[in-house]
């Protein structure tokens, strides 16, 4: 897990901590059920225990870790079964996402959400996943936050990260699979533009529905 020490980093430093470990954990490394010791990762990151501890109960909070007796806090292992709840959930409140952006989203955050569909069809000319996922990520958060309901917002992100800690591999997704969920983003841009809440829950929930048919998710 090739943690960088935070100890002189400014702000927070629980919160740099939380972060740190978030990252290492949507990564892979640590793995799904691997232990997150705290003296250990206190030493690796040249922190206190204390700022650790409490990282890693942020991290519980998150859905991304579990506690486990006698062997403390591990990574959570989220299975098939998880998935498809995610999913499900995952149609629900971002298709209200969609709905609200349509009702209430900026010209900014229009600007936004279009240079991330930019963005994600540069990263597929160039081959490039980590790129495309990492636009597709922020497309759907962006979306979540236009609607100005921050707490829908939260519930959004949280879903995702854990959806990424179940699929490592998102960002190796087909470039047939890349285009296609680009597309339909464009199509849930344009009924958010259009300021047409029925179509742009429509397109979402669609877009989220299609996603559990495709091998990788995404």
């Amino acid at each position: 897990m090739p943690l960088d020490t935070l100890s002189d980093r400014p702000g927070r430093l629980t919160d740099a901590v939380h972060r740190e470990l978030r990252a290492a954990v949507l990564s892979g490394d640590p793995a799904p059920g691997q232990q997150l010791s705290v003296p250990e990762l206190a030493r690796r990151l040249g922190v206190s225990r204390g700022s650790v501890r409490e990282a890693v109960l942020g991290l519980v909070a998150d859905g991304l870790a579990e506690e486990r007796p006698r062997r403390g806090v591990v990574v959570a292992t989220i299975g098939p079964a998880e998935l498809r709840q995610i999913h499900q959930i995952r149609e629900a409140l971002e298709g209200q996402a969609a709905r609200l952006g349509a009702a209430s989203a900026t010209p900014e955050a229009l600007a936004e959400l279009a240079e991330l569909l930019a963005h994600q069809r540069r990263a597929i000319a160039a081959g490039d996943g980590p790129g495309y996922a990492h636009a597709d990520e922020r497309f759907h958060a962006r979306l979540a936050e236009a609607g100005g309901n921050p707490m829908l917002a939260a519930l959004v992100e949280r879903l995702r990260r854990q959806m990424a800690l179940a699929l490592h591999r998102l960002a190796h997704d087909s470039e047939e699979h890349r285009e296609r969920g680009c597309a339909e983003l464009a199509e849930v841009l344009a009924a958010v533009r259009a300021g047409d809440p029925d179509a742009a829950e429509a397109a979402m929930r669609a877009h989220i529905r299609r996603t559990m048919t495709r091998p990788e998710g995404n």
